[in-house]
């Protein structure tokens, strides 16, 4: 066999191993692309019921030591999703579904220790509420009196799934679902279906869920 037969025999090799390449990737692109479809309609129903019975929440929402928030009513449901192009074809960037847990009260409140301060601030931008911060320093040295705070205490909660394509798995990223926290964790793509999804619309509305039953990579960030 010559040195040309050589060539083209290594060339026919990549050449199938590029082709079984791009079967597998644009299989994976189609499982996640139908989870994604699965999991907009899903959510959309799901927000529209929701909106209409509009559930205490199970959720505790702390500030700190004397401000603490519980049993309030989720409401202004919104479901939706955001499209990108996918290795040249119309695909799904992400699916969300967000609430928000209303007290109708407006909070005020002035932290001194540095450390407290710091706490409040993370809870505060983890429970993403309209916050109206002033800091108050020494008028002749300059040094840190106190912070004070007007927080609006509208706390908001949400998911938000992001398909990763190329392996086929869905990333989960929740916010403020039990309390002031992040939680995320993968799926593969096609093991999301409705009953997966009842789970979520259970662990939503208080009741005792799987959600998290045989997730990869799961992970708290509590404040």
């Amino acid at each position: 066999m010559g040195f040309l037969d050589d060539l083209k025999r290594q060339a026919d090799a990549l050449r199938e191993q590029q082709s079984t390449d791009q079967a597998a990737l644009q299989h994976n692109i189609q499982v996640t692309e139908q989870a994604c479809k699965t999991a907009l309609a899903y959510l959309k129903t799901l927000a529209d019921q929701l909106e209409v019975l509009k559930p205490a929440s199970h959720a505790r929402y702390s500030l700190d030591r004397q401000h603490t928030y519980g049993g309030l009513r989720m409401s202004d449901f919104y479901a939706d999703a955001r499209h990108k192009p996918v290795h040249g074809e119309p695909g799904f960037d992400y699916v969300l579904l967000h609430w928000q847990l209303k007290t109708g009260q407006t909070l005020q409140l002035a932290k001194d220790f540095p450390p407290d301060i710091e706490r409040l601030d993370a809870r505060l931008r983890q429970a993403a509420v309209p916050v109206e911060r002033e800091v108050v320093r020494h008028p002749d040295t300059g040094k840190l009196v106190e912070v004070r705070y007007r927080v609006e205490l509208d706390f908001r909660a949400s998911v938000r799934i992001t398909p990763r394509h190329e392996t086929a798995k869905l990333h989960f990223a929740m916010q403020n679902l039990d309390e002031l926290e992040g939680l995320s964790f993968e799926l593969p793509a096609d093991q999301l279906d409705t009953a997966r999804l009842d789970e979520l619309a259970r662990w939503l509305t208080g009741q005792p869920h799987r959600t998290l039953d045989g997730v990869q990579n799961l992970r708290r960030s509590i404040c």
